[in-house]
């Protein structure tokens, strides 16, 4: 067995002398790296104040060259706005013929087109006017249906059918079947003699010869023929979907934009001097 001879204060001492030695190393250690951090730093502040000094030269051109834009593009102003509403106002010109193509195009053969004409209601919306004859009041019925197929078409109001079909009335002391009679007729009688004389006395008061009803049988072309014995005028209002207002030029080089006025009524298809007929 190994005896540890030294006294207790030899190997205290040697192990405060190791301690010393790692403590100087840790020092010198912590010198150098203060060193480096604080030579590196330096030299980093130097690299980013160089490097701002550049940046603000190139940032000085930008400006330069933003400002000079600028002042070219205020310079060009009255041209680019000028042209700005030139070009609305010849795209204009094609807006109105453009309407009543599409919406002629639901038109059925049985309405006989007088007039129409187009009026814009606010941005983006417009109504169209439709003004003709027809038969019957069937015709008046599916001619609503033909314009809800229109596929701008937010609302179709009809007006002006005067119903001219014959309807049973109540029965009375001397009409005692229902005869069906239109609504400008007197009820016929039930008694076959006395309905025979009716007859002939309502044949009799019938009017004959040129009419001169609606303008037909006349020379004058210069105005839309109106509605024929029988048949009725009927208005048909069409609300859409679609901006037909005009480019306003004042409010245009006034304020620098393109401000749509409320446009006013386009002359229409018919319903002017010359106008044509359907």
């Amino acid at each position: 067995m190994k005896l540890n001879l030294l006294p207790q204060s030899v190997s205290k001492a040697g192990a405060a002398r190791g301690m010393i030695v790692v403590a100087a190393a840790m020092a010198i250690l912590g010198i150098l790296a203060a060193v480096f951090m604080t030579v590196t730093s330096e030299k980093m502040l130097a690299d980013a104040k160089e490097n701002a000094i550049a940046k603000q030269k190139l940032a000085a051109d930008a400006k330069a060259t933003s400002d000079q834009a600028d002042a070219q593009i205020a310079a060009a102003t009255i041209i680019t706005k000028n042209q700005k509403l030139a070009e609305a106002m010849n795209a204009h010109n094609r807006k109105y013929v453009d309407l009543y193509r599409d919406v002629l195009r639901y038109v059925p053969a049985y309405y006989r087109l007088e007039s129409i004409r187009a009026t814009p209601t606010g941005p983006g919306t417009s109504s169209v006017t439709l003004v003709g004859y027809i038969d019957t009041f069937h015709q008046y019925a599916d001619l609503a249906i033909a314009l809800w197929k229109i596929p701008e078409a937010m609302t179709v109001t009809r007006a002006g059918y005067q119903i001219d079909d014959a309807s049973v009335q109540p029965l009375t002391e001397t009409d005692q079947v229902g005869t069906a009679i239109k609504p400008d007729e007197t009820p016929l009688p039930s008694d076959p003699l006395a309905r025979m004389d009716a007859l002939i006395a309502r044949a009799a008061s019938e009017p004959r010869g040129f009419l001169n009803q609606g303008g037909f049988g006349t020379t004058d072309t210069n105005s839309p023929r109106g509605a024929m014995p029988g048949r009725s005028q009927v208005t048909m209002t069409v609300t859409m979907n679609r901006d037909i207002q005009t480019p306003d030029p004042r409010a245009t080089i006034a304020t620098g934009g393109g401000a749509p006025a409320p446009g006013g009524v386009a002359p229409g298809f018919g319903g002017v001097p010359g106008g044509g007929r359907r």
